[in-house]
C-alpha cells in the first residue's frame, strides 16, 4: 500500500486589502536605511535597463490566520511576500561574488542578523513602525540566486523575502 503525503504548507485564507499599500512604505525606507548601500536607492519595481535596486511583490499582502473575539476584535497573522532584485554588470567573476555578498549582507541585515560593514558590525534593532494598526513580527530571507544574464551585460540578482506582520482592528 502506498502512503501518500500531504501537503502541510499554510495556505492563505484571503487578501489584506490595504497591507501593501500599508507595508510599502515602511519597506521601502528599511531597506533604504542598510548602511552598505552607499548612496544608491532601493526603488519599488523600477530597475533602469542598466542597474538598480528594486522591491518586485510576489503576489501581495496575505492573510493566513484570523482570529476573532467577543467584543469584535480581530487579530490576523499576514505576509507579505517579494523579492529584491539587483540588477548589475556581472562581467567577472568578482562582480558575481559582490552582487550575491550584497543580497545576502542585506538580507540578513533585514533579519536583524548582526552583519560586517567597512569593517564595522552593524545589526538592525526594531522594525519600522506601520500604519493601520500592522506590525512586523520577523522578516524571512532565502537564499539569494541569478537570473539569465541580460543581452546588455547586466543581470538581475534576486533575493526572496517575507515579511510576517500582524493586522489587528475591531469591526
Amino acid at each position: 500500500m502506498t502512503e501518500t503525503l500531504k501537503d502541510t504548507t499554510p495556505k492563505p485564507l484571503k487578501a489584506d486589502g490595504d497591507g501593501a499599500e500599508a507595508l510599502k512604505p515602511a519597506i521601502l525606507a528599511l531597506l533604504n536605511d542598510y548602511p552598505a548601500l552607499h548612496g544608491r536607492e532601493i526603488v519599488y519595481q523600477g530597475l533602469t535597463e542598466d542597474s538598480g535596486i528594486s522591491v518586485e511583490p510576489e503576489s501581495g499582502a496575505l492573510v493566513y490566520n484570523e482570529q476573532k473575539d467577543i467584543v469584535g476584535g480581530v487579530h490576523q497573522s499576514c505576509q507579505f511576500p517579494f523579492y529584491l532584485v539587483y540588477r548589475a554588470a556581472t562581467n567577472t567573476e568578482y562582480q558575481k561574488l559582490r552582487a550575491t555578498e550584497f543580497l545576502d549582507n542585506l538580507g540578513a541585515w533585514i533579519c536583524r542578523e548582526p552583519v560586517r560593514i567597512d569593517g564595522e558590525e552593524v545589526q538592525l534593532a526594531e522594525y519600522p513602525d506601520i500604519s493601520g494598526n500592522r506590525r512586523i513580527t520577523a522578516i524571512t530571507r532565502f537564499n539569494s540566486y541569478p537570473q539569465v544574464p541580460n543581452d546588455n551585460n547586466t543581470q538581475d540578482w534576486v533575493l526572496p523575502v517575507t515579511v510576517n506582520y500582524t493586522h489587528d482592528f475591531y469591526l
